[in-house]
């Protein structure tokens, strides 16, 4: 290509970078717009012609290296950004700059290290403070510029003719965009504060300040980090009896009503928001209820190459949800001392004053008192009984794998904090604790209740033996937790026991205050992977619903049944059906197709991912992962059960597609293709669903 045609198309380039630079105010699109250009001016290993068409640019380049950060940012973009600023680094024009460079080359190479270690599964403690973080979505940015995470400063002021609002950058558009979100969270506050203050001022002033100071703020996604920043200050005003405090690295979006109803956004923004936040320091992130499965399936594609990050997802209904987390909001009753010394700060400040209350705050913040098991943690084979400050109450060994870990769906199943008798402190259920007496059997998991003294208040272990034709089933079972309820004037505990050793599995309860067994079981011919409890049907009576697999069938079911106090069984063919109990009456049971390529590895029974059933009720659907590989962590189709326990309809998971296209390209599968409405006809049209004693097609119901 000969120079002239070059300098003609960079000429263009440069014309075109120009345009939409000026046009935007967005630091990733510029940034991006910036390396594109580069790039090519820089090919052309010219130092004349870089020189005459970036010297320009250069100024306005570093100012946006300035303001980048890789937080919300795919880690591969990141490193091309590191590479052109080196390269730029290298050049005459910039030697004004080469101290700002090098300084930024550092700054964003140890953030990415830091990001990199986070992705890793490693946790640190932020540095910033426990503000409301909310990840912002920059709609002009290129699409691996997921966001940022920005938070929120406000503070509040008494004031005599109205409430003022002081927002701060104080562009009048943004101001536009979020007016009618920041009426709706002050006045929700408002409501909330008079749980605490009998009579607030009548009216205020609030400065809101959002600390990045970007500039794309719009729509009213930042209701719940609003509505909380503006809850906590407005208690630090008023310095009553209780004050909110907002958990480290937690990030929130979601507008809300001043009822307290969490509102929806959107499938493609929740998608990029778990993405922006996935990328970020932040451990901890709420959104709204009715998104639950985009989060949850995001998330899920992120990990599958990160596998090792620990991001938590917490979908809420509306404010209480929030409110009541402690994982997230810490309410929390001020001490007579402490609230006496703000009081005497805030209102006569002086010299003796400001010292005797530093060291009485040290003190304070030294000792903690609070015995009250609010968290819990595993980490390397360790759970960790922690209060809601973070700090350790007591240990215990469980045995539980790395993948269930970074799961806190599978977490639940194995561990839960519930207060069995209602005195205000929280219990705490162990199933799967590494006995230290050597002599206790080790195939027999057991359920140990302790108190928040790390006593323990009962043991419960699942002993029952049955038998099918092919075999006596020795009682070898694992025990994990469904939910409570009280049913039948008993506060009760749902459980799942699975056969280490063979097939059986039963759905039980058992008494929540002492650990007794109670009349109810269904048992099953497969492994019972995890279950909820809900009205299913409408008929005012709490039902369950399943998902497991069945050894005779050699299927993945899903199957749904009315809770009571009868012993009874779920169909299989003779060989493995339990014996001596008579057949449940269900709901729904549902015999899920085989894939033709799990056929085709001779897997014999495909399994379903733990952790993965949600309720969607949102869309109406309950959605969990089936397998089809004798790889768990690849190769999966999610589902999704209609409400009406009829319908069903499969996503598949890119990798699968890819894996099964390769052998239809083969010839080894026969077609269609597996993204197709033709295969997923397939699979639909091979699903059987029990009714009245037989086995039907979903025409036949």
């Amino acid at each position: 290509m000969s120079i002239k045609k070059n300098l003609l198309e960079i000429e263009s380039s440069r014309l075109e970078l120009i345009e939409k630079s000026i046009n935007s105010s967005s630091n990733f699109l510029r940034l991006s717009l910036y390396h594109n250009y580069f790039e090519k001016v820089l090919s052309l290993n010219d130092t004349n012609i870089q020189e005459a068409f970036l010297a320009e640019f250069i100024e306005d380049y570093i100012n946006c290296i300035c303001k980048f950060e890789v937080w919300g940012v795919e880690p591969d973009s990141t490193k091309i950004i590191i590479e052109v600023l080196k390269r730029i680094s290298q050049l005459k024009i910039v030697n004004n700059y080469s101290d700002e460079i090098k300084y930024e080359i550092t700054r964003i190479e140890e953030q990415k290290e830091k990001l990199k270690l986070i992705l890793d599964g490693n946790e640190f403690q932020s540095e910033k403070s426990a503000k409301a973080f909310f990840p912002l979505i920059d709609n002009e940015a290129p699409y691996e510029f997921y966001g940022i995470v920005d938070s929120i400063t406000v503070k509040i002021s008494k004031a005599s003719d109205g409430d003022k609002f002081i927002i701060v950058p104080s562009e009048t558009e943004i101001e536009k965009r979020i007016a009618e979100q920041c009426t709706q969270s002050w006045l929700l506050a408002l409501t909330l504060l008079k749980r605490y203050v009998k009579a607030p001022y009548k009216f205020h002033e609030v400065i809101i300040c959002f600390d990045r100071k970007m500039g794309f703020y719009e729509g009213n996604s930042l209701g719940i980090a609003l509505t909380l920043s503006f809850l906590q200050s407005l208690l630090n005003f008023y310095n009553p009896s209780y004050l909110i405090n907002i958990k480290s690295q937690s990030a929130f979006t979601g507008g809300v009503l001043k009822s307290g109803e969490v509102l929806c956004t959107s499938e493609e923004i929740i998608k990029r928001k778990v993405a922006a936040v996935f990328f970020s320091e932040i451990n901890t992130f709420v959104f709204p209820k009715c998104e639950e499965t985009y989060a949850y399936f995001s998330l899920t594609q992120l990990k599958q190459k990160y596998p090792k990050r620990k991001l938590k997802l917490i979908p809420v209904e509306d404010i209480n949800d929030v409110l009541n987390r402690r994982d997230v909001v810490d309410i929390k009753k001020q001490k007579f001392v402490v609230r006496s010394g703000k009081f005497i700060k805030k209102n006569w400040i002086s010299a003796v004053a400001t010292v005797l209350l530093a060291i009485l705050f040290a003190y304070l913040f030294v000792m903690d008192f609070d015995d009250n098991p609010a968290i819990l943690k595993a980490e390397g084979g360790v759970l960790y009984v922690k209060n809601k400050n973070g700090k350790v109450l007591w240990t215990k060994k469980v045995d539980i794998g790395q993948k269930d870990i970074l799961n806190q769906k599978s977490l639940d199943l194995l561990f839960r904090l519930i207060d069995i008798d209602d005195d205000g402190n929280n219990e705490v259920l162990i199933t799967n604790e590494i006995a230290s007496d050597i002599s206790i059997n080790k195939s027999r998991w057991e359920l140990n209740c302790y108190n928040k003294n790390n006593q323990k208040v009962w043991s419960f272990y699942f002993a029952d033996s049955v038998s099918s034709e092919r075999e006596i089933l020795e009682p070898y079972y694992s025990i994990s937790l469904i939910d409570t309820l009280n049913f039948s004037n008993q506060k009760s505990l749902f459980l799942i026991s699975t056969n280490s050793a063979s097939f059986s599995s039963a759905i039980y309860r058992i008494d929540l205050k002492t650990g007794q067994r109670l009349p109810g079981t269904l048992w099953c011919s497969g492994h019972t992977y995890e279950a909820l409890i809900k009205d299913l049907n409408y008929d005012g009576k709490k039902d369950i619903l399943a998902i497991g697999v069945d050894n005779g069938f050699e299927q993945q079911v899903v199957f749904a049944y009315t809770i009571d106090t009868l012993t009874k069984v779920r169909p299989s063919i003779d060989e493995y059906l339990i014996n001596n109990f008579p057949i449940a009456d269900f709901i729904s049971y549902i015999r899920l197709t085989k894939t033709d390529y799990s056929k085709y590895i001779n897997l014999r029974i495909p399994g379903i991912k733990i952790g993965s059933l949600t309720d969607d009720t949102s869309e109406k659907v309950y959605r969990f992962i089936i397998q089809t590989d004798f790889d768990t962590n690849k190769y999966f189709i999610w589902i999704k059960l209609n409400y009406n326990l009829k319908d069903i309809d499969f996503i598949v998971d890119n990798q699968f597609r890819i894996l099964r296209d390769s052998l239809v390209a083969k010839g080894k599968l026969n077609s269609p293709y597996t993204d197709t409405k033709e295969y997923k006809e397939i699979l639909k049209n091979n699903i059987l669903y029990w009714k009245d004693g037989k086995w039907v097609k979903a025409s036949d119901i």
